[in-house]
């Protein structure tokens, strides 16, 4: 049995997931897990190197994705917990917590992983669109659904419109009144 106790946080790269994740993280006392923490955690686990990681990845030897939403049913099954970016697309379809789509302007985007990054906004509106194209065909491959389809998400935030801080305040206020 799943808990209730949890946060789904996809979004857009360069809409704030990370910021907002940390944000619930600290006001709510919880964990948050992304892409980063969950693949250091499963690379340290296996007892290979990144490096022969990636290898046995991009072999096939390894589907990271499923090992990925494992990690993630373990996290779900425990509770209080956030979880943001592209890897929870890979939850969508459990019937878990709340999941809080968070959307961008393009140039608001591109603004913001250009500065993260330090690379121009040329190349940050490339790795936008690279990022879109890959959660837009991992959604599509995993439920045959356009990633943004609303019945995908319990709400949808702008965080062109809300500040970071008003995003997860948003946040908390709906998951204490989600029906149950």
């Amino acid at each position: 049995m799943f808990s209730q106790d949890v946060i789904i946080l996809p979004g857009m790269l360069g809409a704030g997931c990370t910021h907002v994740a940390e944000l619930l993280s600290q006001k709510l006392e919880w964990r948050y897990v992304n892409s980063e923490r969950i693949i250091r955690r499963i690379v340290s686990e296996s007892g290979l190197s990144f490096r022969e990681f990636q290898v046995e990845v991009h072999s096939g030897e390894i589907d990271l994705d499923k090992i990925i939403r494992n990690v993630l049913l373990d996290e779900i099954r425990e509770g209080k917990v956030i979880v943001e970016g592209r890897i929870a697309f890979l939850i969508l379809d459990l019937d878990v917590g709340v999941k809080f789509f968070l959307w961008s302007s393009k140039s608001d985007r591109a603004r913001i992983v250009s500065k993260r990054r330090n690379i121009p906004l040329e190349k940050a509106l490339e790795q936008i669109e690279e990022s879109d194209e890959d959660r837009k065909s991992l959604v599509w491959r995993l439920y045959k659904k356009d990633w943004l389809d609303l019945d995908l998400y319990d709400m949808i935030i702008n965080t062109s419109k809300w500040s970071y801080e008003g995003a997860a305040e948003i946040i908390i206020k709906a998951h204490s009144y989600r029906k149950r």
